[in-house]
């Protein structure tokens, strides 16, 4: 391992003496301050650390390339960091090897969030919190990176692996952003008492639905008459819940408005329309897990092609996972990846293909 990591060290930097940036010298930031503005110069910068990101910019340290982890969030991994606490995530598909100087098995949020934490680390990542990135230029030396907090990155390639949580999908009905309508659970054990309406079918509303109904009475509403994208143990468990009474669920239903009420002992009442004709339910508080859409808008102006105007289309990327842009990468979510460890592998591998090499399938 010793001998590959400098035999890629040394190929490296034959590539990097190329660039109008000089060598880089991997083990040191080369920043310097213009006015207010502090510039910083590297090979790779990754955009979001999430599990693709993340996994880009440990393999990078790993092999003592330049590289910059750039993150809006004070913590890694908003997108897991944001799961319901205590959530169990799996490590699927079990046949996959993974890829990535990080680990992850199946377990906790918190256990794989604090072997991500110990990783980077121990990897010495350089990553920069509270960078969020508001604009991304090609130039003729690379890549011109602004962020809201002034801080401008030059980097001779770029690796998006921002997911898609930042856009998470709404009711799209009158009423979605009243206060007590949310998009996200983080801890199912600060509600108790409470008739909670859970919108959605996927992996993420069973998973809240069934850890709210521990101390609440829940409703979930399917817009179609079974739970086709759950996995198995979750539509396993969803379906004995409604059998035995502990959940309910409106089939072949969906949400038409939602308005807050000033009297009475219920919050908000949900104008439904169901299989059977309109209807209505009086609730505490609405949780909708809906998915979410890619950052179309910020993802376009960064150059990138996107195939069609399908909201749910991802961008166009090569085997390389390079995007219409040259050496603007793209893994993870946003690339159509939404596994953790596929995106993890992604960003080991990408990390190789701008370094030139063949990797195996």
């Amino acid at each position: 391992a010793a001998v590959v990591a400098i035999s890629a060290k040394a190929s490296f930097a034959t590539e990097c003496s190329k660039s109008p940036f000089g060598p880089v010298r991997a083990t040191a930031k080369i920043g310097h301050r213009t006015g207010r503005t502090m510039q910083e110069r590297v090979d790779i910068a990754v955009v979001g650390s999430g599990p693709g990101g993340l996994s880009a910019a440990a393999h990078a340290a790993e092999l003592g390339v330049s590289h910059v982890l750039l993150e809006a969030a004070p913590h890694l991994s908003n997108t897991i960091f944001r799961y319901q606490k205590a959530k169990h995530v799996m490590d699927e598909p079990g046949v996959l090897p993974l890829r990535s100087p990080l680990s992850f098995t199946a377990g906790s949020r918190e256990k794989i969030l604090q072997e991500w934490d110990e990783g980077v680390a121990r990897l010495k990542v350089k990553v920069r919190h509270g960078h969020e990135v508001a604009k991304i230029t090609r130039a003729n030396d690379g890549f011109h990176i602004e962020c809201t907090n002034s801080v401008l990155v030059h980097a001779q390639h770029v690796v998006l692996g921002i997911g898609m949580q930042g856009n998470l999908r709404k009711l799209g009905v009158a009423g979605e952003d009243l206060p007590t309508v949310q998009y996200q659970l983080d801890d199912p054990d600060a509600y108790s008492g409470e008739t909670i309406v859970v919108v959605g079918a996927g992996d993420a509303a069973i998973e809240n639905a069934l850890a709210l109904a521990k101390n609440n009475q829940v409703i979930v509403i399917n817009r179609r008459d079974e739970f086709a994208r759950a996995k198995e143990g979750n539509l396993r468990l969803i379906l004995r819940a409604i059998e035995d009474g502990t959940i309910q669920c409106w089939y072949n239903s969906g949400p038409e408005s939602v308005e807050e009420l000033r009297v009475g002992r219920k919050r908000l009442r949900m104008h439904v329309a169901t299989q059977n004709g309109k209807a209505q339910i009086l609730c505490d508080r609405i949780i909708a897990r809906l998915g979410a859409t890619a950052p179309r808008a910020f993802v376009e102006a960064c150059g990138v092609v996107f195939p069609s105007k399908d909201p749910n289309a991802v961008p166009a990327i090569s085997e390389r996972y390079e995007s219409n842009v040259p050496g603007l990468y793209i893994v993870g979510a946003l690339a159509g990846y939404p596994l953790i460890k596929q995106a993890m592998n992604q960003g080991f591998e990408v990390v190789e293909y701008i370094l030139g090499r063949q990797v195996e399938p």
